[in-house]
């Protein structure tokens, strides 16, 4: 699970000088997420075609941006924080078990079932690696054969330290590399996925690309954009379809001569004019208003916590100016907000929770006790209305859900912001658990029935 859809669309709808079709500035680091290249059409039948058109194209297509180093990640599954474990188990819950071991080698023929063998984990691995190997192969052969990429660089990083490939014996690239500390201490979750993974390469870059469909990047290009050090950052994504965008016209059988699907069309989204633009609608008085909007993305549900049942992106982006004494990263705050929402939902609207002030004051007094309390008399409203469903009422989740939730948004910010250096999610109190057979989960899980 990625965040919500609706926050880009939110985005170019009010800004849309952000989402361009060419490249706003020149970037001179493209980062490729590797991992979501791994997912490709069934025409794709061969892993020469594979490598081909998943990777060796994007690099070319980056390299023309006019960047001098491309950076190819891959999650490195040692380092993916256990609040991940969630969402891996989901994604594979509803596939064909696709048996591979760890000895055997890759088939000769890519499977026809290629989702359920993406799911396993050990042949994910092995594909991984051929792609490397094949990737770096490749890449050599370019410097050797084409003028044009002597004083180029291609990064593959994986596990451990990058690999760089460039024609000399020193570049730039390399002498980041070489000067950098890659090993990971017990207080850090490690360079694990490619959405942190990519943010490294900002400390060589003065406009960095992010190639990737992830919708993680928007907030956390967001928060790494807030940060000091920070450079210029485009991602490179499937076009945002809105309401005023002109319908795509579809060729008809008889017009499409290969009978193949039109191309995606793809789009740039400049960080830069986003925050900008957030800065100026998005109130906040007591936290940046770009934390505010990216603590919303993660309430609204991501790789590491729930979807709010009834609760969506314009839902909560409607009432932000009510949420402006908040702060959205504080659970306790958070779970107020949320209170809010759900008062203005199902109870009485424009109106705030009884005994509940609106102002900077009392949020920066309120507990974590009386915030539970004043949600739990919230729901008892709502269960006593019988003007609601039962269906509603039996989604709502508990007070202490909820709380578990906040908390897990709590640590998603942190892990946006701190990338490799956030806490372990299991290491202090953020809504996850673990049971006695190692397995992660959410704490205080009710499932919407």
């Amino acid at each position: 699970m990625t965040i919500h859809s609706d926050f880009f669309k939110l985005a170019k709808e009010g800004c849309a000088q952000a989402f361009t079709e060419a490249a706003p500035k020149r970037p001179d680091v493209v980062f490729i997420d590797g991992q979501v290249k791994l997912m490709k059409a069934d025409a794709i039948d061969s892993w020469p075609l594979f490598f081909r058109i998943q990777f060796f194209r994007t690099i070319e297509k980056s390299f023309a941006l006019g960047a001098h180093t491309v950076v190819l990640g891959f999650d490195n599954y040692e380092h993916v924080p256990s609040a991940k474990a969630m969402t891996q188990a989901k994604r594979s819950k509803h596939k064909v078990n696709y048996e591979c071991a760890q000895s055997s080698c890759l088939p000769a023929k890519i499977p026809e079932d290629w989702g359920s063998a993406m799911a396993n984990r050990t042949f994910k691995v092995k594909v991984v690696c051929e792609v490397l190997e094949a990737t770096t192969a490749w890449f050599e052969q370019k410097l050797k054969e084409d003028p044009l990429y002597a004083n180029l660089s291609l990064v593959l990083d994986h596990r451990g330290v990058p690999s760089v490939l460039h024609a000399g014996s020193s570049s730039r690239v390399k002498d980041f590399v070489d000067s950098r500390e890659w090993s990971t201490t017990e207080h850090t979750v490690g360079r694990g996925e490619c959405d942190i993974k990519a943010y490294t390469w900002k400390h060589m870059a003065q406009c960095l690309c992010i190639v990737s469909v992830d919708g993680d990047y928007l907030p956390l290009s967001l928060l790494q954009t807030l940060q000091p050090d920070a450079c210029d950052v485009l991602l490179y994504r499937m076009v945002t379809r809105i309401k005023t965008d002109t319908p795509v016209k579809r060729k008809s059988t008889s017009e499409n001569d290969t009978g193949r699907t039109p191309p995606r069309a793809y789009e740039f989204v400049h960080i830069a004019p986003l925050m900008a633009w957030l800065t100026v609608v998005f109130p906040s008085k007591v936290v940046h208003p770009v934390r505010q909007f990216c603590a919303m993305v993660a309430l609204c549900g991501c790789d590491f916590a729930r979807n709010l049942p009834r609760l969506g992106p314009r839902s909560l982006w409607k009432i932000r100016h009510r949420l402006q004494n908040v702060d959205l990263c504080n659970p306790t705050h958070a779970l107020c907000g949320i209170n809010v929402a759900y008062h203005d939902m199902f109870v009485s609207r424009n109106v705030m929770p009884t005994h509940m002030s609106n102002s900077i004051e009392w949020f920066e007094k309120v507990s974590e006790e009386t915030a539970l309390t004043l949600y739990d008399a919230m729901a008892h409203k709502i269960e006593q209305d019988q003007r609601i469903s039962q269906r509603i009422k039996q989604q709502l989740w508990p007070a202490a859900t909820s709380r578990a939730h906040t908390r897990n948004a709590t640590w998603t910010m942190c892990y946006w912001t701190l990338l490799e250096h956030a806490p372990d999610p299991l290491t202090h109190d953020f809504g996850y658990l673990r049971d006695a057979k190692g397995r992660t989960s959410f704490a205080a899980e009710i499932m919407a029935i």
